[in-house]
């Protein structure tokens, strides 16, 4: 048979030893392609001319025949899955089912546990609170709450109500007492500082109206912090200025018992230097002088008086100090005095006296009068 040359297409017999143009070996060397018919040398792995595509369709052969096969088993094996596939989807729903109710319960239980906690954190709040609205809001937001927070928080809230009552009482009488015995009964009341404070005012304000040196001592004493310790400081430092000292005391009762010894005596010259030059009022007369004083001493004495004694009750001395200038004081006086007047026709007439006058801050008697009580005797 007359061939191409597969090495260089000249045409030779296949049972040439080799091509006579190119001298590449032919007989027993080549092969024909059954896919192409062409001729090849035997020894390539495929036909260089369709590239073997004789294989490649017997292979796609294959592979159609492959898949029918397999298409031929899916449809064996599709007819059984028929029964299971509705098995399948109860299995499934059944499954989806189970997981929905497990997660649903699982978010049931963390709800009511959270709840559980928020009760819990909301009942200390309250059982810590004073605020009345705070426990009612309790009371009304968990009405399944546990018997036992309830209950206490229902104690609780009428505590408060009954303290906030005893306030309000407290408050309207005013009273130093009430209120003491509010803070007695209620010593973690919230309403503890405002009634100190009103205590305060009150202490002060009967401190303050009395204007006597150991009221208002006091006041400082029991109130060192108090609203009014700077007022107090003030009266009480104006209080011991107008304070009668004790010299001026003495030099006040000695005063007092030069002028009447000197009526007992009739020593006009003494009685005359216990007295200013002029005497603001001297039994009734303003701008009185001595002179006056002596014409009073000479009055009482009448031609039957054989004796007469004044006798002064210390006792009864009541002195009020009053600042009339910067370092100059003024005296208020009153006391009792008792005049014995023996007579010629050796009758005794005695007379009780309220004397009433003033002093001034040169130690003179600058007022001076008589009223007689209801005290008088005669024999």
């Amino acid at each position: 048979m007359i061939i191409q040359c597969p090495e260089c297409g000249h045409q030779v017999s296949s049972k040439a030893p080799v091509c006579p143009n190119c001298g590449v070996e032919i007989a027993g060397k080549i092969k024909q392609c059954q896919q192409c018919g062409k001729i090849y040398l035997a020894d390539e792995q495929q036909c260089p001319f369709c590239q073997g595509r004789e294989e490649k369709d017997g292979r796609r052969k294959a592979g159609a025949e492959s898949r029918e096969e397999r298409g031929e088993k899916k449809e064996d094996r599709g007819k059984k899955p028929e029964k299971k596939k509705g098995g399948f989807s109860c299995t499934v729903l059944t499954i989806a089912f189970l997981i929905a109710l497990v997660g649903f319960g699982t978010l049931w239980y963390f709800y009511n546990d959270a709840q559980s906690g928020k009760e819990q954190d909301d009942y200390v709040y309250a059982v810590q609170s004073s605020d009345p609205e705070i426990l009612k809001s309790y009371l009304l937001r968990y009405p399944d709450a546990p018997e036992a927070h309830r209950d206490t928080i229902e104690a609780h809230l009428m505590k408060i109500q009954k303290v906030s009552e005893d306030w309000n009482n407290a408050v309207l009488s005013n009273s130093r007492s009430a209120l003491k015995r509010y803070l007695e009964e209620n010593p973690e009341s919230p309403h503890r500082q405002e009634a100190l404070n009103k205590i305060d005012s009150l202490d002060w304000l009967a401190a303050q109206k009395s204007n006597d040196e150991q009221k208002v001592k006091e006041y400082v004493e029991q109130h060192p912090d108090g609203r009014y310790i700077d007022e107090a400081s003030i009266l009480l430092s104006e209080i011991m200025r107008t304070k009668v000292q004790p010299d001026e005391k003495t030099m006040i009762t000695s005063l007092f018992r030069q002028f009447f010894l000197s009526i007992n005596t009739r020593d006009e010259e003494r009685l005359t230097a216990t007295v200013g030059l002029v005497i603001n009022n001297f039994l009734g007369k303003e701008n009185a002088t001595s002179n006056d004083v002596l014409s009073f001493l000479h009055k009482i004495y009448k031609d039957d008086v054989t004796n007469m004694v004044w006798s002064i009750n210390n006792e009864t001395y009541k002195i009020e100090k009053t600042e009339v200038a910067e370092g100059e004081y003024e005296y208020d006086v009153v006391f009792h005095a008792k005049q014995s007047i023996e007579y010629s026709d050796n009758s005794v007439s005695t007379f009780n006296y309220r004397v009433i006058s003033k002093v001034s801050n040169d130690g003179k008697i600058s007022e001076f009068n008589l009223m007689k009580s209801n005290k008088n005797t005669e024999e």
